[in-house]
């Protein structure tokens, strides 16, 4: 369990690193890939065994949370997990591919969620939760003209092109 932890500060730390040094390109990419896995990680136990949640996250939940996993949520776990996993797809496909505010919207998501589950404790190997947080919080500082492999591609064909640091 306490592997778990550390893998998950070292992934919190290294999506803080990526989006502050590559926001538009790099950065985006990871951020929105932890979004799309997770999202498809959360649909796929939801349909196939969504007693799973209230069995690992409700023990571990302070009192609210736990009296409402054990409650409402354990008569129907889908019906709640389901959405929040296409929630977190539709968030990493904004910051990967989307525009604008677009991006913004996307990242605010991933905020929003990772602080939301907070509350599940060391079920959501709190506190890296927080810690990832800052990831899509660093993105809020830059417009995104372009979708995230825009920059990538432009790497391939301009001479000295490295990958942009997107300020």
């Amino acid at each position: 369990m306490l592997a778990g932890y550390f893998i998950t500060l070292i992934l919190a730390a290294v999506l803080i690193v990526l989006c502050a040094r590559w926001p538009h390109t790099v950065g985006r990419l990871a951020l929105g890939w932890c979004f799309l896995l997770a999202g498809a990680v959360n649909l796929t136990l939801a349909l196939v065994s969504p007693r799973m949640y209230v069995e690992g996250f409700g023990p571990t939940a302070i009192p609210l949370y736990q009296e409402f996993i054990e409650g409402p949520f354990a008569r129907n776990p889908a019906l709640f997990v389901v959405p929040i996993a296409l929630g977190q797809l539709l968030c990493g496909l904004a910051v990967l591919f989307g525009r604008g505010n677009g991006v913004r919207w996307g990242a605010v998501g991933c905020m929003v969620f990772l602080v939301a589950i907070t509350g599940l404790g060391v079920g959501c190997a709190f506190p890296a939760n927080l810690a990832i947080a800052i990831a899509p919080a660093l993105l809020l500082r830059h417009r995104f003209p372009h979708g995230a492999l825009y920059g990538l591609h432009r790497k391939h064909h301009h001479p000295g092109g490295g990958i942009p640091a997107g300020r």
